[in-house]
């Protein structure tokens, strides 16, 4: 068989396998793994503190070493938990919020947070396609767009369990992320259909100023991004005179949501404490703007982040090199290409910019890549009718990146299983040892060393180090906190956890 044959072999194999991927199939996939794995994730770190009314008068509930606290159990509670925690540690008021609710309702459980997770992971998915698109259709119109999309939210979005699937950081980031999208969507419909709302019904006032409360009082460098991204839409529609006052009233209500967030006195007082109890996780104050933290901030944040994300920007290179460019569809890219890059710089000037506060930068991109995709779509296909070579790279790039996401697939569930399996067998060594202070559990182990296969894709040893797993003493905040929920008179694990190991005690 000579290559020819070969590619038009391999082509056709990789047609009939992409007829039986339908929009169904595919979604169904992403969305069944992503539940699956929620399932195999217990309450773990700071889903237990934010199961207890936030103590802000005496060091909130995340500090090493801190007293009884009151379990949520009632709407009263996470009232008054809110306020405490607005005004003594930070401004994310409805991630949080929204954390807390399901922590106590789940009771230790997450089966009810799994399920509400995952139609939030749904209805990202959707929102990506839609904004994407620029209306709102059918998935199965472009399954290519679809696949980046679900290819992207699995493989580039930085630190996936502590963003996609723990509880507080899911509700932090792909719920925000959820809000902002619903909030930026009826500007880009407004963009690409002229007659879009210009006879709006009452209700859109309210709605609007609504979903940008809440896009705008999200988390720091998303809302920044969103309000700018808002400006821009904004902008265009004036100059169109095309500017509806239900744009205004979502802007309005975007950034007053981002002053509240912005503006909330517990962020400086959170500072100020963890500069006196836990000096190691804060840059010192004389450290702050000077070139050391932009470096730190370039090497830890951006940099990871930026790598990470480098494929999604093949489509994008394809469309300006060789698609069909139109003015309307290549202003739109850029600007979520610019949305993008806004959050990785508004983190560049943030005190620690670890990579998963790049998370709302990588859905922008997103965005702009599954765009681009569309656009190309139709160039791939005539390339592949006219050209063994595109037939062969187009097949062999499909299998491979199928075959790549099965095997990450499996590799992460290995992982997590194995976890999962651990902190069962530790129920055991509780119910017979309730009653020793403090209960000895054996520490979670990665299995095989597999962590360094899927990467940061799956639980890792830094992961279990930093929330996933339980503490060396029983006053270290995840032992402490996990003992109280479960009444217990203390737990730990039985090895000391090495922290310098792993950047804990940074020698600024």
């Amino acid at each position: 068989m000579n290559m020819d044959s070969l590619a038009d072999r391999l082509y056709s194999l990789w047609l009939s396998l992409w007829h039986r991927l339908t929009w169904q199939v595919l979604l169904a996939f992403g969305a069944g793994i992503f539940l699956w794995r929620n399932l195999l994730l217990p309450m773990v770190g700071d889903d237990y503190s934010y199961a207890f009314i936030w103590d802000g008068a005496n060091a909130g509930n995340l500090m090493d070493g801190i007293g009884p606290r009151q379990k949520i159990t009632s709407f009263a509670d996470l009232a008054a938990s809110q306020w405490s925690h607005y005004f003594t540690w930070g401004g994310r008021v409805p991630a949080l919020l929204t954390a807390q609710f399901f922590a106590w309702q789940g009771g230790g459980s997450r089966l009810l947070f799994a399920i509400a997770t995952t139609l939030v992971f749904v209805l990202l998915v959707c929102q990506l396609f839609w904004l994407a698109a620029g209306r709102i259709e059918a998935l199965g119109k472009c399954r290519a767009a679809l696949l980046l999309l679900l290819l992207g939210l699995f493989f580039t979005v930085p630190a996936y369990i502590y963003t996609m699937v723990w509880m507080t950081g899911a509700c932090v980031y792909l719920w925000t992320a959820a809000a902002i999208c619903a909030f930026l969507l009826p500007y880009s419909l407004a963009y690409w259909q002229t007659d879009f709302w210009q006879k709006s019904q009452w209700y859109c006032f309210p709605a609007m100023a609504l979903l940008g409360l809440l896009a705008g009082w999200s988390i720091e460098a998303g809302s920044i991004a969103t309000v700018l991204l808002a400006l821009a839409f904004l902008l265009l529609f004036h100059r169109q005179g095309r500017l509806q006052s239900w744009q205004l009233a979502g802007f309005a209500g975007l950034v007053t949501g981002m002053l509240l967030l912005m503006l909330a006195p517990g962020s400086l007082m959170r500072i100020k404490l963890m500069r006196e109890l836990a000096p190691d996780y804060t840059m010192p104050a004389e450290l702050m703007w000077t070139p050391l933290m932009f470096l730190y901030n370039f090497v830890e944040g951006f940099l990871p982040v930026l790598i990470g994300e480098l494929p999604l920007f093949l489509p994008i290179l394809l469309y300006f090199w060789k698609g069909n460019r139109r003015r309307a569809l290549t202003q739109y890219i850029l600007l979520w290409i610019c949305g993008n890059f806004l959050v990785l710089s508004a983190m560049m000037f943030s005190p620690d910019f670890r990579a998963h506060a790049g998370y709302h930068g990588v859905i922008f991109l997103l965005i702009a890549s599954a765009a681009a995709m569309r656009a190309i779509q139709p160039m791939l296909a005539a390339w592949c009718q006219t050209m063994r070579k595109a037939r062969l790279l187009t097949a062999t790039a499909g299998f491979s990146v199928l075959l790549v996401w099965l095997a990450a697939t499996v590799l992460c569930l290995v992982i997590e299983t194995s976890y999962n399996q651990q902190w069962a067998a530790r129920w055991t060594i509780i119910a017979e040892h309730r009653q020793d202070d403090p209960i000895v559990v054996p520490a979670i182990e990665i299995p095989w060393h597999l962590d360094k296969v899927a990467g940061n894709r799956s639980m890792t040893e830094v992961l279990l180090m930093f929330g996933a797993d339980l503490e060396s003493k029983p006053q270290d905040n995840r032992s402490n906190i996990f003992a109280q929920y479960h009444g217990l008179k203390g737990i730990v694990i039985d090895k000391n956890i090495d922290w310098g190991k792993y950047g804990e005690e940074n020698e600024w």
